[in-house]
């Protein structure tokens, strides 16, 4: 199996019928809203590091979370604030995910041009950005492939980020490009 990294997971979901963000910004100290520059409260956790967004109508979209026991935990957190100021919520809201972004690294140099040259459905121009972007098997998938070596998906669900990785993975193999292996040197 693939050494993959998840970086970000993004759901959203239902907790209320609505939600009167002025009046919880007035009590929830650690909210942030600024309804000039964005019609939403927002509510950052430090551990799991994620941002929960709070729209009026009651819609939420949590970024930042790893895996979905993190995101367990912040509508749990989420739920907590909102229960403390009396706010009526749905107890078990269904959460939906949204994006998640996964990577991994073959730790080595890949070269662009080459890349470009061998695998189909790619975008690349490195003057607008440094990567090749790769449109390929699965139309819910992107996946970013830099000089690095570091290989970057998005997808709508870890399996699928992590199935498009592997598959990228075997094409690289086809072409002769492999993971560097580690070796400890003393």
């Amino acid at each position: 199996m693939t050494d993959v990294q998840v970086e970000n997971i993004v759901v959203a979901f239902s907790i209320a019928s609505s939600l009167d963000l002025q009046k919880l910004a007035g009590i929830l100290p650690d909210a942030k809203y600024n309804p000039a520059e964005v019609p939403a409260l927002v509510l950052q956790f430090v551990k799991p590091r994620s941002i929960a967004t709070l729209f009026p109508t009651g819609n939420v979209v949590v970024t930042g979370p790893r895996s979905m026991t993190d995101v367990s935990d912040v509508l749990k957190m989420v739920q907590d604030r909102l229960s403390v100021v009396g706010v009526q919520m749905q107890t078990s809201p269904e959460v939906k995910v949204q994006n998640v972004t996964a990577s991994t690294d073959l730790a080595r140099p890949l070269d662009m041009r080459f890349l470009v040259k061998s695998l189909q459905h790619v975008e690349y121009d490195a003057k607008v950005f440094p990567g090749v972007v790769y449109k390929g098997d699965d139309p819910n998938t992107v996946i970013l492939l830099f000089d690095s070596g570091k290989i970057i998906c998005n997808g709508a669900s870890i399996n699928t980020v992590t199935v498009a990785l592997e598959k990228m993975l075997e094409k690289l193999l086809s072409f002769g490009i492999k993971k560097e292996e580690k070796i400890c040197q003393k």
